[in-house]
Parts: structure tokens; C-alpha cells; sequence
């Protein structure tokens, strides 16, 4: 019933938007900002290309690998940074000094080192990302709740056979750690997948011809706005896709928090 009525949420936002957007066409002009029906007439025939597909997979294969990449890495970094204090005293000044710079600037720099291929730009995505899920990983541990820490001694016993202090670590970790951060960490991951987006549109603008970005820049500098139309769309649809996506991962994973929110 509740997945329901959140189709039913999404569907009613859906409709207020193509609203807003057909009054916007209204009072702009075609010119300047298409109506829904006409995009999404073009669009039905655009999808049947070989073209379209090209540029989707494209933008579809940067993202997802930049995104599984960035979860890879970052939450078992902030994980241990928050875990050991020496690591965290000496690596955490350093990523909180370089947090808050933006890292598209870096774009020109990364094409002169890394090339202009895909790794220069799935490595742009990869460094925004990352900073988000191991500040977010990193801050849940070292603010972990001391009442699951005794929790977890006092039936360290029965989970782990031999002598306690010598699994304790691995313990701790495995029973402790890691399934009090990971709502967190994708939390993170979801709230990240948008910005992941915005810097695959700024990477994919400039030295390609393949991508949603490559699309919408191309048809724009053409004034050909409904091919234009269709690579913002397209976009906008695969970063609900990657949100709803990273929010059903958190949701099978993280059985607790469902617990807890009953």
C-alpha cells in the first residue's frame, strides 16, 4: 500500500511539473522552450535510433562506474578513519582542507594529465563524490551511540568462537562498524548520485561526441532545441533512476532502519 502511494506522489509531482512546463512554453515561445507533448513526440522517434542509445549508454556507463567506484573506495576509508584516531589526526585535516574546493575546476588539468578519454572523466566524478560518503562514513563512526557498543561486548561471546580478544577487532567491525555506517554511507551515496550527474554533464561538454552532455551541448550550439530537450530529459531521468536505485539498495540492506522507523 505504501509503494503505492508513493507512485502515486511521484506521479501527481510528475504532472505539476509537465504543467509548469507547458505554461512555460506558453509564455517563452517554442523557440526558447519546446512544449512537453512535441519533446516527447521527438523523443519517441529518437529512442529508436542507434544515436540516442550511444549517447545514453555512454553517460549510463560513466556514472555507474564512477558511483560504484566512489562507494568502494570511500566507505571503507572513512570507515577506518574514523576507527583509528593516529589516521584519522593525520589524514582528516587534509580532506577536510581540500573538501570544499570544487573539483570541476580540475577538469582542464585532468584532460592534460589523464587524456581526454573516459577515465579522466569518470575520475572527476569519482574525486566529488567520494568526499561526500567518507566525511558522512567517517562522522557516523566516530559519533556511534554507547549504548550498541556495550551492546556488542557484552554478546561478543556468543558470536565469535575462541577468545574474545583476539577476534575482537574483526569483530567490531564486521558486527559493529559497518552496519551502523552503511545507512549513512548510502545515504550519502543517493544524496551524491545528483552531483554525480552535474559533473557528468560538465565532463561530458567539452572533447567528445558521445554522452547525454555531448547532446545537449551539440544541439544547443545548432539551436535545435527538441534533440536538445531530449538529452535534458534523458538526464533527468537517469538521475531518478540512480537515486530511486541507491535508495532500494539502503532499503535492502539496511533492515534495521525499517525496523526502527516502525
Amino acid at each position: 500500500m505504501k509503494n503505492i502511494h508513493y507512485c502515486i506522489k511521484y506521479l501527481v509531482t510528475l504532472v505539476c511539473i509537465f504543467l509548469l512546463w507547458h505554461a512555460g512554453a506558453l509564455y517563452f515561445g517554442e523557440f526558447i522552450l519546446p512544449k512537453p507533448v512535441h519533446v516527447f513526440a521527438f523523443m519517441e522517434e529518437y529512442l529508436q535510433t542507434s544515436e540516442f542509445w550511444l549517447h545514453f549508454g555512454m553517460s549510463s556507463y560513466r556514472v555507474c562506474v564512477a558511483l560504484l567506484i566512489s562507494f568502494l573506495l570511500a566507505f571503507p576509508l572513512g570507515i577506518y578513519m574514523g576507527y583509528k584516531k593516529r589516521f584519522d589526526s593525520f589524514f582528516s585535516p587534509f580532506v577536510f582542507i581540500t573538501y570544499p574546493i570544487p573539483k570541476i575546476v580540475f577538469l582542464p588539468l585532468f584532460f592534460l594529465i589523464l587524456g581526454i578519454g573516459d577515465f579522466s572523466r569518470i575520475f572527476l566524478i569519482v574525486l566529488t563524490v567520494s568526499y561526500q560518503i567518507v566525511v558522512v562514513t567517517r562522522s557516523c563512526v566516530l559519533n556511534l551511540d554507547k549504548k550498541y557498543y556495550y551492546s556488542f561486548k557484552s554478546l561478543l561471546p556468543l558470536h565469535i568462537p575462541g577468545t574474545p580478544k583476539k577476534h575482537y577487532r574483526t569483530a567490531k567491525l564486521v558486527h559493529l562498524l559497518i552496519p551502523y555506517a552503511l545507512p549513512q554511507a548510502l545515504t550519502a551515496l543517493r544524496i551524491a548520485s545528483g552531483t554525480a550527474i552535474a559533473v557528468l554533464f560538465m565532463t561530458e561538454s567539452f572533447a567528445t561526441q558521445e554522452g547525454l552532455g555531448f547532446l545537449i551541448m551539440d544541439s544547443w550550439g545548432r539551436g535545435d532545441m527538441l534533440p536538445m530537450f531530449t538529452g535534458i530529459v534523458s538526464l533527468c531521468f537517469l538521475g531518478i533512476f540512480l537515486y530511486e536505485f541507491c535508495n532500494g539498495i539502503e532499503y535492502i540492506f539496511c533492515r534495521g532502519n525499517r525496523l526502527n522507523a516502525k
